[in-house]
């Protein structure tokens, strides 16, 4: 008979892996918006491309946080979502503390793109977490009896 295997070191958990990258991203993402960046370094003449998909990601990681850890609520989707709509908020009004402007534009963005992150990585979660969802032929039971 075999050794069952031991058991893993919690750091290769998926959420300490997404708790790390969460917040590396976010420290960054913090620090990009607070920085002046040199010209010709956005595409174009507009970045709410970068908005859209920095709060995108970085919905997408918050909601990949919650999933981790199981199924989840309906009100649970929309909390993240008020959640990074009010940091996208504060972010584009700090931004005026160090000589950045304030656009409502790019809130927008930042809102849709947190919206998007969120709502594929919840259907995502939901379609792979599903009771009774068949894989392979078999019926996977989710949840207690």
């Amino acid at each position: 008979m075999s050794e069952p295997n031991p058991p893993r070191p919690w750091y290769y958990s998926p959420t300490f892996v997404i708790t790390t990258i969460l917040c590396v991203y976010w420290a960054v993402l913090f620090y990009s918006t607070h920085t002046k960046l040199p010209p010709g370094m956005l595409p174009g003449n507009s970045d709410k491309f970068v908005h859209f998909t920095a709060y995108g990601l970085l919905g997408a990681l918050l909601m990949a946080l919650r999933a981790s850890r199981g199924s989840f609520p309906w009100t649970s989707i929309v909390a993240r979502w008020v959640v990074l709509a009010m940091y996208g908020a504060f972010d584009e009004l700090t931004q005026l503390l160090v000589n950045r402007n304030a656009d409502i534009h790019d809130w927008f963005a930042d809102v849709v793109g947190a919206a998007i992150g969120i709502g594929i990585v919840s259907t995502i979660s939901r379609t792979i977490h599903r009771p009774g969802r068949r894989s392979a032929g078999f019926v996977i039971e989710m949840g207690s009896k």
